[in-house]
């Protein structure tokens, strides 16, 4: 059999082997050449920013207090919190921080009973049944949260929902964890303490079952700090940018380099205060400053630029007053004390200096730079301010032991305008917006990326300078085609990730459990569907003598009982008539629990149980009747 070569004519084959071979020889060699250089550049081109992004993401996750998947599920349930906070009559961030430190805030139950409240006293003692192990649906969650609201203010009946004092708030945690008869101080606490500062790290704890452990996870009232600032002025969350990162640690190394070069301010001794434009709100949940103490440890506001508006002194989470300049401005630190940092992954930056007698608190800086454990008065802080980026103050009089209006420790020359419109309300883009601050880097960012790339196109130096301008030019309209693929393809993916999220049925069934505790706290909830039954008269009797009614509740027809009718979707469930007078019969509504019903009606939950014979306490089912015995 002939090869088939050989069916080609002699007069091609020459011409292949005297041209065509050698060509393609040559051309294939170059070939895989500028194929290896393209992939190898374009990896390049890629690569150099994608490990820009993922080492700035590392050094900014590194700075979080709580976890990304934390902090979204803090922003998740931050109204269903508040709501339970105010019917429990706890603050706000209460339920959010027992969650954290009994259950990481995960919707788990654990294997030992008690919940991801940690109600060891109340299962261990028969007040609560068992927490059955494992996934536990929103509603769930939602009881729970309350369950441990109400056991801390049993716990703590001193602490309210407006109570911003952090001695009594860390006590509370304490006698949360180890019952109200401990001897144990707060900050000698793991529970509560560890993580705060360098010297609450790796705190021995002593768990329930009596063993000694050395704690990792922070403690309560750290958690309760990074919960309040990261909820302080955020009400609703976004998703982060992936390039925010870079943009805030680009912000910092400019800020570094912008306070090494600023003249150095002292406030030491305290500069005389300027004209009393502002006299303190003193009411509300403001209280007067105390005027003794240490004078080198009052707060003083003094920037180079001043400022220029000044919002009312606002009750929030963090009581304070936004302020606003017309350009950024270094901030020197108000005053000595321990710092603490605080960041989020939307880009928020708090900044909280803490001293024997004053607290203090910047929320909306724009890069931070107070990164060790102490600070001194008048030593660059971080930037703020801006047109159009106000900042908030917040300070804690230790000594009071409440919080004071901000506005009279300005010092300077001119009285601000107070403008009641401005307040700090932090964006979801603030990171990417601010970019524009970054311009007069930006040549140094594109020369050191230029030259990073010619050396590995060595080749380029030796072309020309038209060349090489040419290929920079190149190397920019790249850049500039793939921020702009991101910003026309990304931002319609994610909308539609969001849209399938906010029609889910988790989501719509915590907007549900919010209005109910909503409407539960307020009063303007339904009134419960309460039917009083009285045993039916024996034959020989005309008429049955009336059982007196229970309180606040009208005795219904002896023989009528009147309940609602279950819909389809429910199924007909048989109504249970009482067995003895003075015995009620309750019609379970949506969001009703054992327990909510049992402290409605004054009883308790093991007795409501074995009335009804119920084999699981969390499962009832609405519409079904259940017979509340006499308290």
């Amino acid at each position: 059999m002939k090869p088939w070569w050989a069916w080609i004519p002699p007069w091609l084959q020459d011409w292949g082997r005297q041209y065509l071979v050698p060509l393609l020889q040559v051309e294939v060699r170059r070939l895989i050449w500028v194929l290896l250089q393209g992939v190898l550049e374009t990896l390049l081109l890629f690569a150099l920013p994608t490990a820009a992004v993922i080492g700035s993401q590392k050094v900014w996750e590194g700075r979080y207090r709580l976890t990304p998947a934390q902090q979204e599920t803090v922003a998740r349930w931050a109204q269903v919190a508040d709501a339970v906070a105010r019917l429990e009559d706890v603050p706000p961030v209460t339920p959010l921080v027992l969650w954290y430190k009994e259950g990481g805030l995960q919707a788990v139950n654990p294997p030992n009973c008690e919940g991801i409240m940690g109600l060891h006293s109340a299962v261990r003692s028969g007040r609560l049944p068992c927490f059955a192990p494992g996934p536990v649906s929103d509603v769930e969650v939602a009881r729970q949260l309350r369950l441990g609201a109400a056991i801390f203010k049993e716990h703590c009946p001193e602490v309210h929902y407006t109570t911003t004092d952090p001695e009594i708030l860390k006590r509370c945690y304490l006698f949360y964890n180890a019952g109200r008869h401990t001897r144990l101080h707060p900050d000698q606490s793991g529970y509560v303490m560890n993580g705060y500062d360098a010297a609450h790290q790796n705190m021995p704890h002593r768990a329930a079952s009596g063993e000694v452990v050395r704690l990792q996870a922070l403690g309560a009232w750290p958690v309760h700090l990074a919960i309040q600032a990261q909820l302080s002025g955020r009400s609703t969350f976004g998703l982060p940018s992936i390039f925010l990162p870079v943009a805030r640690l680009a912000q910092e190394v400019r800020a570094r380099v912008w306070a090494w070069a600023a003249p150095p301010v002292s406030l030491n001794p305290r500069p005389v205060s300027g004209p009393q434009c502002l006299p303190p709100v003193e009411d509300g949940c403001f209280v007067a400053a105390h005027s003794g103490g240490q004078a080198d440890l009052r707060p003083v506001w003094m920037l180079d630029v001043p400022v220029r508006r000044v919002g009312e002194a606002a009750c929030q989470v963090l009581p304070g007053a936004a302020m606003e300049t017309e350009r950024e401005v270094l901030l020197p630190a108000p005053m000595p004390g321990r710092v603490a940092r605080y960041a989020d992954q939307w880009g928020d930056l708090a900044l909280q200096i803490e001293n024997p007698e004053w607290t203090v608190w910047v929320l909306g800086m724009h890069s931070v730079l107070a990164s060790g454990t102490e600070v001194r008065a008048g030593e660059p802080a971080g930037v703020v301010g801006g047109e159009g980026r106000p900042f908030y103050v917040v300070i804690y009089d230790r000594v009071r032991q409440g919080f004071v209006d901000p506005r009279p420790f300005l010092v300077q020359t001119v009285c601000p305008a107070v403008d009641p419109a401005l307040q700090w309300t932090p964006s979801t883009q603030e990171g990417t917006v601010n970019l524009a601050a970054l311009l007069p880097l930006l040549p140094l960012v594109l020369g050191l990326v230029w030259a990073i790339w010619l050396f590995f196109k060595k080749d380029m130096l030796a072309k020309g300078p038209v060349q090489v301008i040419t290929y920079f030019i190149g190397v920019i309209l790249a850049l500039w085609i793939i921020g702009w693929i991101v910003d026309a393809f990304l931002p319609q993916w994610v909308a539609q990730r969001l849209l399938n999220a906010r029609q889910s049925q988790d989501i719509r069934v915590i907007q549900q459990v919010s209005r109910e505790i909503l409407n539960e706290a307020v009063g303007g909830g339904p009134a419960p569907t309460v039917v009083i039954y009285t045993p039916a008269p024996p034959p020989p009797v005309p008429t049955a003598t009336p059982v007196p009614p229970a309180p606040t509740v009208p005795p219904a027809p002896p023989a009528t009982p009147i309940s609602p009718q279950p819909t389809p979707a429910q199924g007909a469930i048989p109504v249970v008539p009482a067995q003895s007078a003075g015995e009620q019969v309750y019609t379970v509504r949506s969001g009703d629990t054992l327990y909510s019903i049992a402290r409605r009606f004054g009883v308790t939950v093991q007795a409501l149980q074995q009335r009804n014979g119920l084999a699981d306490p969390n499962n009832i089912k609405v519409g079904q009747q259940l017979i509340i015995p006499a308290p």
